[in-house]
């Protein structure tokens, strides 16, 4: 068996990596977390499933917020996937703020995470694993409660928020 030389491949600009990875539409999720008395949540895309057994999903953290070490230290993170009327907590999770929860409609689930209120589902876990990549870190959880409710979730795509559009019901 004969060995191909690797291919010669330029770097990829990061504006190009970046403006290729705008067509990706993914579900607005806030991730919250907490350690002790100290509470945060960040809005997020970069959640997926990994496994259904048993049940695990994965998170993508930069390392420089203060959601990676509460993660990190405490072990668990719960993942809320806004609906689309939940644009606000989009925005308002994207900013570094004092007091993330203040006036925010929030329980809390069994890890002592919040949990937002009228999301379309919430996702806690338990921390299973973790993987650095770049900047970031992967945080594999293990779900440990979910709740559902019926509500059109908020999309993110080419940069701006968007809605599901009506379709005639045919499978293309």
């Amino acid at each position: 068996m004969s060995r191909s030389a690797p291919l010669a491949t330029s770097p990829v600009e990061a504006a190009d990596f970046k403006a290729a990875m705008r067509a990706l539409a993914a579900s607005v999720t806030v991730i919250t977390s907490r350690r002790g008395d100290q509470l945060n949540g960040m809005t997020a895309t970069a959640v997926c499933s990994v496994s259904t057994a048993p049940p695990q999903i994965l998170a993508v953290v930069n390392r420089e917020t203060t959601s990676h070490g509460l993660i990190a230290d405490s072990g668990t993170f719960a993942v809320n996937i806004l609906a689309a009327h939940q644009q606000d907590l989009a925005g308002r999770f994207a900013r570094k703020l004092d007091e993330p929860f203040e006036g925010v409609a929030h329980g809390w689930g069994e890890t002592g995470c919040p949990l937002l209120a009228e999301a379309v589902a919430v996702i806690e876990c338990r921390l299973r694993e973790r993987h650095h990549a770049g900047t970031h870190t992967i945080f594999v959880g293990e779900v440990i409660g979910v709740s559902c409710r019926g509500a059109e979730p908020l999309l993110y795509f080419d940069g701006g928020y968007r809605r599901l559009a009506a379709t005639s019901g045919a499978v293309v």
